[in-house]
C-alpha cells in the first residue's frame, strides 16, 4: 500500500500508484466499460464547485499534433447535485474517491467542507488552485478546509506557482501535493493566412511535451518536500511513470493520454506492480 497522507489521523492509502487526473475521468462513470477500476489507486473526480458552473464559450479545443489546448470552464452541476448523483456509485466502486474541489474564497471553501461533513463515500479532497494564486490565499483556503473537514487534503499546484506555494503549504500541514495542474497556453485558431489575422484561444495545455517540464519540477521539489508528491503532466507511457517515481513521486496521475488510450491505466498499474514484486505480469 502507498500512503498519500502519512501524518493524517485517518490516512489515505492506495493499492497502486496510478490515478486519473482531475478533469479526465469524469466522476467515476465514464470509463467503467473500458477500465478495470481495480487497477486504480483512487478515483480523482472532475472538478466540483459549490454552485453549478456552465461550460466556457466556444471555441474550447485547439489541436497541434499531439498538443491539446482545452478551455472548458469546469462545467459541473454543483456539489449537492454531484453528491446526490454519484454517492451510490462511489460506494460501489471499491476504491478511494478523492474529490477535486474548486473554491474562490475561504468562505466558499468552508461551505464546501460543511456539505462534505460525514460523507462516507469520500476519502480525500484535492484542492485545485487557479494560476497566480497567492500564498496568502492558498493558505486561507487550506485553513478553511482544515477547520471544517476531517478529510485528508491534497493540493494541486499551478505550474507557474510551485516555487511560491510548495513551501508554505507543506509548513501549514497539507497532506500531499500534486505537481502540477496543466499550464496555460495560447494557440492560433486560423491557419490559413488568406482568412485574415488568426484568432487565438487560451486554455490549459496537455500533451507529451509537458513531461520534461514535469520531470524538471520533480527533480527539484520531490527530494525537498516533507509530504508525498503526486506527479501529473504529460505522462503517456510506462517509462514516463517510472521516471516520475524514480525522481521521488509516490504516485502518478494520467491526464490526456487516457482519452486516447484508457488501457494505459491498466498497463502501467500492472507493470509497476510487477516492478515492486506484488503481482506477476
Amino acid at each position: 500500500m502507498i500512503e498519500l497522507a502519512p501524518d493524517h489521523k485517518f490516512g489515505l492509502s492506495i493499492a497502486t500508484p496510478v490515478l486519473p487526473s482531475a478533469g479526465t475521468f469524469g466522476y467515476g462513470e465514464a470509463y467503467r466499460d473500458l477500465v478495470d477500476y481495480r487497477d486504480l489507486g483512487a478515483l480523482v473526480t472532475n472538478p466540483v464547485s459549490l454552485r453549478p458552473r456552465g461550460a466556457a464559450n466556444p471555441p474550447r479545443l485547439a489541436v497541434r499534433s499531439e498538443t491539446l489546448l482545452i478551455h472548458t470552464g469546469h462545467p459541473n452541476p454543483g456539489l449537492s447535485a454531484i453528491l446526490r448523483q454519484y454517492r451510490e456509485l462511489w460506494e460501489r466502486l471499491g476504491l478511494p474517491v478523492i474529490l477535486h474541489v474548486l473554491a474562490s474564497s475561504p468562505a466558499e471553501m468552508a461551505s464546501v467542507a460543511d456539505k462534505l461533513a460525514g460523507e462516507p463515500t469520500l476519502h480525500g479532497i484535492e484542492l485545485g488552485l487557479d494560476e497566480h494564486t497567492s500564498a496568502e490565499k492558498a493558505l486561507a483556503l487550506l485553513r478553511a478546509l482544515r477547520l471544517n473537514s476531517d478529510l485528508p487534503v491534497i493540493v494541486r499546484l499551478p505550474f507557474s506557482e510551485v516555487a511560491t506555494l510548495a513551501g508554505p503549504l507543506t509548513e501549514a500541514g497539507v497532506d500531499a501535493l500534486t505537481l502540477t495542474a496543466p499550464p496555460r497556453g495560447l494557440l492560433p485558431l486560423l491557419e490559413d493566412a488568406d482568412e485574415g489575422p488568426p484568432a487565438f484561444m487560451r486554455g490549459r495545455l496537455y500533451g507529451p511535451a509537458l513531461l520534461p517540464l514535469l520531470l524538471h519540477e520533480l527533480s527539484h521539489w520531490a527530494p525537498r518536500l516533507p509530504v508525498p508528491v503526486i506527479a501529473c503532466g504529460g505522462i503517456g507511457s510506462l517509462e514516463d511513470a517510472r521516471a516520475c517515481l524514480a525522481l521521488g513521486a509516490v504516485a502518478v496521475q494520467l491526464d490526456a493520454s487516457i482519452w486516447r488510450q484508457p488501457e494505459l491505466l491498466h498497463h502501467i498499474a500492472r507493470e509497476l506492480a510487477h516492478d515492486s514484486g506484488n503481482v506477476p505480469r
